[in-house]
């Protein structure tokens, strides 16, 4: 008697690992899913900054030619080269902060692919872990029969 339970339990137990293997796979796509969003956020908020770089070009620009003009300067010469500047280094900044963006969201997408990846290796790792309890389940069986 005690022989078929060994055998039952090697079942038992390999249905437990491979269901705990999809289960381990369900959790990662979850968590993938919550990656890609993260990924939508990361593209929203580097539109919003390429915006507010814009903007703040705009408003230096604006600014600058305003002072300028109620000195009395034109803006022609030093003056001129003085506003470009400002706008060259807010410009570097906007590349910066783009370049920023774009690393962070490449990491992210792999960040997601690595997630499913480990929810198909659990599931894998689940078959492995049954096998392995059938198996075992077997040799009990087989040592108790002798």
């Amino acid at each position: 008697m005690l022989q078929y339970a060994a055998l039952a339990l090697g079942a038992v137990n390999a249905i437990s690992a491979i269901r705990q293997g999809y289960a381990e796979k369900e959790e990662s796509e979850y968590n993938a899913g919550l990656i890609n969003y993260k990924v939508g956020a990361i593209e929203v908020q580097k539109n919003i900054e390429y915006a507010q770089y814009e903007r703040l070009k705009a408003r230096t620009w604006g600014t600058s030619m305003a002072n300028a003009a109620s000195m009395g300067i034109r803006p022609t010469g030093s003056a001129l080269a003085v506003m470009n500047t400002a706008q060259k280094n807010i410009m570097i900044d906007q590349v910066i902060s783009k370049f920023n963006r774009e690393q962070e969201k490449k990491y992210t997408v792999e960040e997601g692919r690595t997630e499913i990846r480990r929810g198909k290796k659990a599931v894998k790792a689940g078959y492995t872990r049954g096998l392995t309890s059938i198996l075992s389940g077997a040799v009990d069986y087989y040592d108790r029969t002798r």
